[in-house]
Formats: structure tokens, C-alpha cells, sequence
């Protein structure tokens, strides 16, 4: 069976929608009665399951997400990317969502969760493919 899916796409998928989820409010969607608990699943899911794959990243012995400028930076980004979003999954747990609060820490952590991911593609594939992230990788002089 691969568990690359289950480890690395899941929470990039989780984590992502339900940023997007947050930051996104619409009226029609936030009067459902199920809409909390759909963000609150997805939350604490894509947590539990960013948790497993910073723990595979700092087991991983291969020098694919080993020792290496790029792999050092995915790991720092992803344990920032499993506080941050430990502390919305935390809030949603005690039952103490304040939007103020939610949306700025879902805005970072979207900017966290989707650099981190760029970051693991940059490991496999060479950090020419994602223009996007170009920037962000001299910035974090990674290239």
C-alpha cells in the first residue's frame, strides 16, 4: 500500500480547504447548521494527519527529505504549519471559534501549508518547477 497520499497529500487537502473554508465566509454557508462541523473535522483531521507527516519527515534516514537546505526548510515549515493550525484545532475543540482569531491564524497557516508544500516539491523535482514559489525560494535562499 502507498502511504505517501495518506502522509503528504491529506493534510495539504485538509489543512488547505479548510483554510480556505475560514477565510471564505459566506452568509449562505455559515447560517448551515453542519458548517461548523465540517470545518472542525477537517481541522483537526488535517492536523492529526500533518502531525504524522512532520514525524515521517524528521524519521525520514532517505535524502529526500533528509539533510539538506531544502529539507531542513520543509521540516521548519511544516512544524509551523502543525502549530499553527494545533491552535485552531485546539480552539475548535474547546468550542471557542471568534472569527478575529480564526482568520488571521488560517491566513498564515495557508501561506505556511502551501510554501511547505512547494518546499516537498522542490525535493523531488528540483526547485525550477514552481514559478510561483521562485521567489519565495531566493528569499529563503533555498535554490
Amino acid at each position: 500500500m502507498d502511504f505517501h497520499p495518506l502522509v503528504i497529500h491529506y493534510p495539504i487537502a485538509f489543512l488547505t480547504t479548510y483554510a480556505v473554508f475560514e477565510i471564505l465566509r459566506f452568509r449562505k454557508l455559515a447560517s448551515l447548521p453542519y458548517w461548523f462541523y465540517l470545518k472542525r473535522a477537517l481541522v483537526i483531521l488535517g492536523e492529526i494527519s500533518a502531525i504524522v507527516a512532520l514525524v515521517a519527515a524528521y524519521l525520514s534516514t532517505s535524502t529526500l527529505a533528509g539533510e539538506s537546505a531544502l529539507g531542513n526548510m520543509y521540516k521548519l515549515f511544516m512544524l509551523v504549519t502543525v502549530l499553527i493550525f494545533g491552535v485552531i484545532s485546539g480552539l475548535y475543540l474547546k468550542n471557542r471559534v471568534k472569527p478575529a482569531v480564526l482568520i488571521p491564524l488560517a491566513l498564515i497557516g495557508l501561506f505556511f501549508i502551501v510554501v511547505a508544500g512547494g518546499l516537498f516539491g522542490a525535493i523531488v523535482y528540483g526547485t525550477h518547477f514552481n514559478p510561483f514559489l521562485a521567489s519565495t525560494f531566493q528569499f529563503l535562499n533555498v535554490y
